[in-house]
């Protein structure tokens, strides 16, 4: 038997608001997907879809300035995990 399966339809804000989540915040796939109640397949078709809807929408020297931003970004947070992993080590020392 080939039962029809009941999709749940996402509305445009709904929609919105989870490729935002991706794209933006940097939030999971798998947790925005578990939030939602919506395959991590789809909201990936979502993304590279609103991602391709973008191409030729910026500059090539504001995209250099985003990347460069998003560079500068990655090292800081870069820092801090190095930062928070010794101190991991140094508190986990003291409580021996």
């Amino acid at each position: 038997m080939n039962e029809k399966q009941n999709r749940k339809r996402v509305d445009a804000q709904t929609k919105e608001i989870i490729i935002k989540s991706v794209t933006e915040d940097g939030a999971k796939v798998a947790d925005i997907a578990g939030r939602y109640d919506v395959g991590p397949s789809t909201i990936h078709r979502w993304v590279k879809e609103h991602r391709e809807s973008l191409t030729g929408l910026v500059s090539e020297s504001e995209a250099e300035k985003i990347k460069a931003a998003y560079e500068r970004k990655i090292r800081a947070l870069e820092e801090e995990n190095e930062i928070l992993r010794k101190a991991i080590h140094v508190f986990s020392d003291i409580e021996r």
